[in-house]
Formats: structure tokens, sequence, C-alpha cells
């Protein structure tokens, strides 16, 4: 029933009838989830959606019941749970959990195998798993209990008339804090994954809604409306730098902060520039140090210092998620079913993924390995395919724009289709733009700068308006889009949540 210990680790391919309408199809489940090396397994556990189905069939959504070993050797944590409705002998069920176990302690160094894996604990249920995780994290009985509320209050604005929401708002005021908003967000996006659209869209639109109508949500709006503002103050900047951008022109621009007291700004500028910040560039730093003197001096230590801190942690961020990407990529690359794979892991794929993949096919290709260019080939080609049915149809559309081989093909297809968004689709471009940004996604700004002059000039009295009603759009680069003969996919986090108006 159950596989073998050298396949456990890896999402497995089981042949499963949907409970509703009986019809057979393939599912991938997993029965061990290492939390240390896999945060994102360990954030499907937690979220409830670690082997989750939905019939291709019928829509019927429901979860497999299958043992399940959680591991965490950070904290040496081992748990197991054999769901009781499988109704398996004693014997069975220690069979099955000195299978998992023995597949953790073989995939540890020998130096780590201690002695907490010899004496797994088991839970009754599932829940029971979750909570004994979070209890490990820190997270108290009383904690999980507040969410519970938060969760239940949720559902209470949700089961309401939308015109009562202010009202309700008002009464709980104070339970609308961050991590209600946050909660909102993440339920949305579980919805989102499992195919339930309508239901995402409507905590979409509550978490929007009750941003305004809450004083955290009014802060959060407020600080949101700060940032993009000092990101596009720093992209105005690079982009006015034109072709005159180099090592000395960013030093300049990066002083220029320091010295106007807009030290806030560097971080967005070392996250936009990061491949000029090189060691040449420091030199030039260095340099400008030992010719400076007093106050100068002391300035444009402070600035090293800032820097290189900065730098340190944005490449540190950025080798956590090509690692976590390279790991989300090898369990796809592994699995027997491509789809069942890619979904469970959806929340994984953004442009790092991306990249990752398009960095292992091209070394596949330059090193002649056939079958592997050929498999990770059909991952691509899946990947985007799964991407463009979870997408809002406003990202579904800016993406194919960003994808138009020329700037006339982008023109012809925003006269065509640009009034069916209208306003909606500038506040999406304006949301994207602060986003790609603060990613470092010079290039992909650039061209999405672009199209957004080219759909105000094609939306007209409708551009008008919007403009009126938030700040002035960013002006466009002078040249046109580059041509190009694939399209650029956009950060998976903007294709889940655009703005609503």
């Amino acid at each position: 029933m159950f596989q073998g210990v050298e396949h456990m680790f890896q999402p497995m391919a089981r042949q499963i009838s949907c409970p509703s309408c009986r019809q057979p199809f393939t599912a991938q489940v997993e029965q061990i989830v290492d939390g240390e090396r896999d945060p994102s397994a360990k954030a499907r556990l937690l979220s409830g959606t670690l082997n989750a189905v939905r019939c291709p069939y019928c829509g019927y959504e429901f979860r497999l019941s299958t043992p399940i070993a959680y591991h965490d050797a950070s904290k040496e944590l081992l748990l197991v749970n054999v769901p009781m409705e499988l109704g398996l002998p004693s014997a069975e069920q220690e069979r099955l959990i000195g299978s998992l176990t023995q597949a953790i302690m073989n995939s540890l160094p020998q130096e780590k195998r201690k002695g907490y894996l010899l004496m797994p604990r088991s839970t009754l249920t599932l829940q029971g798993m979750i909570e004994a995780i979070l209890e490990a994290d820190g997270i108290t009985k009383e904690m999980i209990e507040a969410r519970r509320k938060k969760l239940r209050l949720a559902e209470q604005f949700l089961q309401s008339d939308p015109e009562q929401w202010q009202a309700l708002a008002q009464q709980h005021d104070a339970e609308l804090d961050e991590e209600f908003f946050a909660m909102l967000t993440a339920s949305a996006e579980a919805a989102l994954r499992n195919g339930r659209r309508d239901a995402a869209q409507a905590m979409l639109m509550l978490r929007d809604a009750l941003l305004s109508l809450s004083s955290v949500g009014q802060r959060l709006l407020s600080q949101g409306a700060e940032e993009e503002t000092r990101i596009q103050a720093v992209v105005d900047d690079l982009n006015a730098l034109g072709n005159q951008l180099s090592r000395e022109t960013l030093l300049d621009l990066a002083i220029r902060y320091v010295q106007a007291d807009t030290t806030d700004r560097l971080e967005v500028l070392v996250g936009l520039a990061r491949p000029i910040m090189d060691y040449a560039f420091f030199q030039l730093l260095a340099q400008r140090i030992e010719s400076a003197s007093g106050t100068e001096q002391t300035l444009l230590k402070m600035l090293r210092d800032h820097l290189l801190d900065l730098t340190q942690a944005l490449d540190q961020q950025t080798q956590a998620m090509v690692q976590q990407a390279a790991q989300a990529l090898q369990a796809i690359v592994n699995s027997q079913d491509l789809d069942a794979a890619i979904r469970a892991r959806i929340e994984d794929i953004d442009d790092t993924f991306l990249s990752v993949l398009s960095a292992n096919l091209q070394n596949a290709e330059q090193t002649g390995n056939q079958a592997a260019a050929a498999r990770l080939r059909q991952v691509m080609e899946r990947v985007m395919d799964i991407l463009a049915e979870n997408a809002p149809p406003v990202i579904q559309f800016i993406n194919q724009l960003l994808q138009q081989p020329t700037a006339e093909g982008a023109r012809a297809l925003l006269a065509a289709r640009a009034a069916e968004f209208g306003r909606e689709l500038l506040e999406v471009m304006n949301t994207l733009l602060g986003e790609l940004s603060a990613r470092g996604r010079s290039a992909t700004v650039e061209r999405l700068l672009t199209l957004r002059q080219m759909a105000v000039d094609v939306l007209g009295d409708v551009a008008l308006q919007e403009d009126e009603q938030s700040a002035s759009a960013p002006e466009p680069p002078a040249s046109e889009p580059p041509e190009r003969k694939d399209g650029i996919i956009l950060p998976f986090s903007a294709r889940k949540r655009p703005r609503n108006s």
C-alpha cells in the first residue's frame, strides 16, 4: 500500500479514486516532511494543504489519509502520525513508523544520528502533530487559540453583507491587526492554489476593504504608499542616469542619499543595482575614504559599513532563495506526476525558481545531457501552463503584454483588450512596478514602465481619472521595449495578490 523507504522523501504518485464521483486519478503523496531542509513542505503541513488534492473530474477537494513523519534536526524533533481511519493493525503501524524513521536516519550524516531518532513521538491526530510543531517553534496553545479567534472573525465578515463591514470593523478594530491581514492573505493564497478562485477573491476583497476601514490597516496602507514612493524615487534617479550609469555615478548617488539624510533609499538602491556594487565599486569607495578627511570621511565610512551590511544581507537572502528553488526543482523533476508536483509547490514558483530552472536547462543543453534537457523543457512547459491557469485575468493580460516580441504587438494587444480592465490595469501595473523594483528586476521595470504609458495612451479618460486618484505615474524610458523571443513571468506574489480598486 505504501512506497519503500528509498522513495519516501520524494512525493509519490499514487492512483486513487475520488470519494465523490469515484473517478480514478493520480495524486502526489508526501509522507516525510523535513522542516529544516524543506520549509515549504512544513508550510504546506501547517496550512493543511499537504496531501490535499482536487479531483480533476468533479472538482471535489479532500485530503489523503497517509502516514506522515515530521523531522526537524535543529530542534531534535521527530513526530509521526498514522491516521486512525486507515484501520491498520498495531504491527503494521509499528512497521510503518520504523520505515519512516529509518528513511530519515539514512538521510542524515553519521554525526547527526542522535538518540531522539530512536524515540519518535506519535500523535493521535494530524492536528496534534501540527500543534506539537508550533509548540516547538515557540507558539503556545494560547497563541493558536488567538489565531482561531481571528479565523472565526474573518468567517463572520465573509458571511455578512459588505455593507455591514464598516460597523463590524469599528466593533473589532483592536482585533484587526497585522497578523489578521497576514492570515487573510495566506488563506487567500492557499485557496487559490487549491483552485478555489471565488473563495480567494472574496478573501482578498475583504482584506482590501478592511485595510481602509481599520486603524492598523490604514497605517499599513500609509507605510506601503511611503515604500512605493521611496522605490519610485530610486528608480527615477537611476533612470535619470541613463547611459551615464557606472560605479562612479552610482557611488555619487549613494553619497547623495546619505548627505540628504535619505539613507532609507540605500536598501532599494542595493536591491536594484547589486551587480554593479562589486569589488571594484568598494575599491572606489575606499579610495574616496582615503582622500577625504574629517566629517566627510566619517560619512563615507558610515556609508561603506551600511552598504556592506545591505549587500551581505541581500546575498544571503538570494542564496537561501536559490537553494529553496533548487530543492523545489529537484523534487518536481524527480516526480512521476509533473502536474501534481508543480501544483503542490506552486507557492515556490517565482522568478528565482524560473531562473534556476533556466540555468539548469541551459547547462544540460551545453553539456549535451539530452535526457535532462528534455525533462527540464517539459517542466518549463508545464510550469508556464499551470502558472497561467492560476493567474488572475489582469495579471495574465500583463504577462501577455510582456511576452510580446515587439512594441507594435504590445500596442495592438492593448488597443484590443485594455478597455476590459480599465483603471484596474494601471493600478496593478503600479503595484507590480513597486514589487519588481524591490526585487531588482530593472529590465522588467523598464519594459513595464513603457507598457504602462502605452496603456495610459490607450485608456485615455479612464487613465486620467486613475492618475488623479493615485500618485503620478513614473516617466517611461525613451526606448521601446527590447525585442524578445520569450516572455517574462511575473513574481508569483504579484500574480496572486493584485490590488483591488
